[in-house]
């Protein structure tokens, strides 16, 4: 993770093999984070993902999940392929209540053009 305080943008960076259970902790640990550091925009990067072993079921798990940033803060997942892609954008349409500034993109420029980011600063942050 890393954020970027002069956007308030947290950027969770994702990289090779995702399962069930690296989502869900991941999850778990950008909503420490935002919890202890404030809400913030946020980013989560797939695109460095090699394999991505989440089950249907475990996206409808996550979706009943206090949302880790707080409504009125855009986060974008960045989903470049297919099968990422629906899958994030199947948790973005069953969230939409509850996640209404939830956008997926397919790049990370596309997410910063997105949150109005220019010559983004980030700087590495330890998980809590």
């Amino acid at each position: 993770m890393d954020f970027d305080a002069r956007h308030n943008v947290l950027r969770i960076t994702v990289t090779g093999y995702v399962s069930n259970e690296i989502m869900l902790d991941t999850y778990a640990v950008v909503a420490k984070y935002v919890a202890a550091h404030g809400a913030c925009r946020a980013i989560t990067d797939l695109s460095g993902v090699t394999k991505f072993d989440v089950s249907p079921s475990a996206m409808r798990a996550l979706t009943k999940e206090t949302p880790a940033i707080p409504k009125g803060h855009v986060r974008v997942i960045v989903a470049p392929e297919d099968s990422k892609y629906g899958m994030v954008r199947m948790f973005q349409i069953i969230t939409e209540l509850t996640r209404p500034d939830l956008q997926v993109v397919r790049t990370l420029d596309a997410a910063y053009h997105l949150l109005n980011v220019e010559s983004p600063e980030f700087v590495p942050v330890a998980p809590e």
